[in-house]
């Protein structure tokens, strides 16, 4: 569980800047611009194919099933309901904040539609979805999976996928530099909140959360 509120505070008043500053300091634009420009001219096949792989550890659907499917293993071999609150509630939280916030700025791609947020196009592209999806659901399955992996795999699983997908979607142009940022400092609060729920003791039904065997057994999350 994150201690204090005040990197959560930080997180969000970053968040507020990065959006402001995309609006009203056009160095940041030209930043985004310059990132793309240089992208497009070092990208050879070979590590085009990686950064599809690192791109694709973001893609939410399939990240949804994965926490949903382990979370359900988790319950049945648990007998309690308890692991599959926080794997419902991740994509909840993230796609309502993440449709939002895209629909609200709508912004283009580095390919097609405007740099500008607020451009009116169909294009809804800030913040990345792909990174903030990597960030929360591979927290989640990392504190799903906790009892069970060594602290050093604990971590990789919590955030080398994040960065991966951070370089993977900014790399193949399928988002602007400040895109990413965006989905990460997102990513990062969403996952924050998600952990400080005490879900070991949030009261529950006894038939949706039997109780231990025996002292000293592991509960689920």
């Amino acid at each position: 569980m994150p201690r204090g509120w005040w990197l959560d505070g930080l997180l969000v008043v970053a968040l507020g800047v990065l959006t402001a500053a995309l609006i009203y300091w056009s160095p940041l634009l030209r930043l985004d611009i310059a990132v793309r420009n240089w992208c497009d001219a070092h990208r050879p096949p070979p590590l085009s194919k990686v950064m599809l792989v690192f791109d694709t550890l973001g893609q939410g659907g399939a990240l949804t099933l994965l926490t949903v499917l382990v979370s359900f293993w988790l319950a049945w071999r648990h007998r309690s309901v308890r692991p599959v609150i926080p794997a419902g509630l991740a994509p909840i939280i993230s796609t309502l904040l993440i449709v939002g916030l895209k629909k609200w700025t709508s912004r283009g791609a580095p390919h097609h539609g405007s740099v500008r947020l607020f451009s009116g196009g169909p294009e809804e592209f800030y913040p990345s979805g792909h990174v903030s999806n990597s960030i929360v659901y591979y927290g989640v399955l990392a504190m799903l999976l906790a009892p069970y992996l060594p602290v050093a795999a604990r971590r990789l699983l919590q955030w080398l996928p994040g960065v991966l997908t951070f370089v993977g979607t900014t790399y193949l142009g399928y988002h602007w530099f400040t895109d990413s940022i965006g989905g990460y400092l997102l990513g990062l609060l969403i996952l924050r909140l998600l952990l400080r729920v005490p879900w070991r003791t949030v009261p529950l039904p006894r038939w949706l959360d039997r109780p231990p065997r025996q002292a000293g057994t592991e509960r689920p999350v």
